[in-house]
């Protein structure tokens, strides 16, 4: 008999085991994977310039004898006796964003570039990778030809900007004096990165190896016909007459730093309006962008207010996962774009929220929800991708996962319930037995 009630135990035991080992892997396992593309990937220790010419983006073509600037993403003019560019084109949308950009200045103390081998004795025009640099003594430009047409320029004393008649101009100037801080710091990160430790200040910032901008306090928005591109201005001043920028260094000696960047997920669609003004009122904290690029995940992030740490982890066939945690521990708004050629634009998008399926609401709902315990999600369908809008009701180390499909109802608590339910069933069914055997 004792032996029997042991068997019929044992069997139990299995049993229990054998429904937590249903248990799927958490979504946290795919969140701590790589990433699959940046300057910390595995695979190249050459020197910066066989990196960027092989591994960085989309190839640029730049003919010196025509002036032209060419790839996938972007198109423009440069004047190399001038140092003028013309009708700086995104082409995702076939639009010009910059219809002339030039600075004038006075020498930029202590700046050099050893990594990117210039000289700043003279105008220097030069491609890498993806890359379209313009150097001369009082200034620094970095065109990147990827799909959010990042350019980076480092002026001492006025960078010009002149915008085609159809655009709008609108601009924020922030009090928070976290962003500006948190700004400042990850440019000194940058400085300091040990990816290649043999590089200065300049070559961080200008050649941005970490793929993430800080807006800093200052940002301005052009939009024309629906093509948005933004200005991230750094120790600088602005002024806008008409269709013209003017944006001067506010120290001296000291270079103003200036991004621009046209985020994908807000071309040419339908509530981009809404979008920006939450951008600019402060409510979308932070945003990711991925596309596939020869092959390679480009990821690029956008901080709005830098106290915000978003960082893309990783991809399955159809989901990518984020981590977020933040210095300010109140509810904010992140967004992620999707590109077509990254998971499969099904038309529809789902998101975990630490595991659980999070809810889906309108996007006027979601901009203006206050809750502090409920993670709530909304989306739009682009042309290009799908961008994803996720509401953090507060802050600790949280994970994201988005999927192009709906999630199976597998809560990991309806799991163990389960599996208690029938762990207390099994063992009710031995005790039973046992019982009824002694009788």
């Amino acid at each position: 008999m004792k032996y029997k009630v042991l068997i019929a135990t044992m069997i139990a035991v299995v049993m229990v085991f054998s429904v937590f080992a249903m248990v799927p892997l958490s979504s946290g396992s795919q969140a701590n994977s790589p990433a699959l593309s940046g300057p910390s990937a595995a695979g190249f220790n050459d020197s910066i310039h066989t990196h960027f010419k092989n591994n960085y983006g989309a190839k640029l073509m730049y003919n010196s004898t025509t002036g032209m600037v060419m790839g996938k993403y972007l198109t423009a003019d440069f004047n190399s006796s001038t140092g003028v560019f013309s009708n700086v084109t995104y082409n995702l949308t076939s639009t010009v964003l910059i219809s002339k950009m030039y600075s004038n200045g006075t020498s930029i103390k202590g700046i050099s570039s050893p990594i990117l081998r210039f000289s700043t004795n003279s105008r220097t025009a030069y491609r890498i990778g993806n890359m379209f640099i313009m150097m001369n003594s009082t200034s620094f430009y970095v065109l990147h030809n990827n799909p959010t047409l990042e350019s980076n320029m480092m002026v001492n004393g006025n960078l010009t900007l002149v915008v085609p008649s159809t655009a709008n101009i609108s601009y924020s100037i922030s009090n928070n004096t976290q962003v500006s801080i948190s700004a400042n710091n990850s440019l000194n990160a940058q400085a300091n990165s040990n990816v290649f430790g043999n590089a200065n200040m300049a070559d961080h910032v200008m050649v941005n190896f970490n793929n993430t901008i800080n807006a800093g306090r200052q940002m301005i928005v052009i939009d024309n016909n629906g093509t948005i591109a933004m200005l991230f201005i750094h120790n600088g001043n602005f002024k806008i007459t008409n269709n013209t920028i003017t944006i001067s260094s506010n120290t001296s000696p000291g270079p103003v730093l200036v991004n621009m960047v046209a985020p994908p997920g807000l071309q040419k669609i339908s509530n981009n309006s809404m979008v920006l003004s939450n951008i600019i009122h402060g409510r979308i904290s932070s945003e990711i962008a991925l596309n596939l690029v020869n092959g390679t995940i480009a990821n690029s992030t956008i901080n709005y207010n830098s106290s915000t740490h978003f960082v893309y982890t990783g991809k399955s066939s159809s989901t990518t996962s984020f981590d977020i945690n933040s210095t300010v521990n109140h509810h904010t708004i992140v967004a992620v774009f999707i590109g077509n050629n990254v998971t499969k634009n099904t038309g529809h998008a789902y998101v975990k929220f630490d595991g659980r399926i999070a809810t889906y609401v309108s996007m006027s709902t979601l901009v203006n929800e206050t809750s502090s315990t409920h993670a709530y999600y909304s989306y739009t369908n682009t042309s290009s991708g799908m961008y994803v809008f996720m509401y953090v009701p507060h802050f600790s180390n949280h994970t994201m996962v988005v999927s192009n499909t709906p999630f199976h109802n597998t809560d990991y608590t309806e799991y163990y319930i389960g599996g208690g339910i029938i762990a207390v069933l099994a063992i009710i069914g031995v005790a039973a037995y046992a019982i009824k055997k002694r009788k």
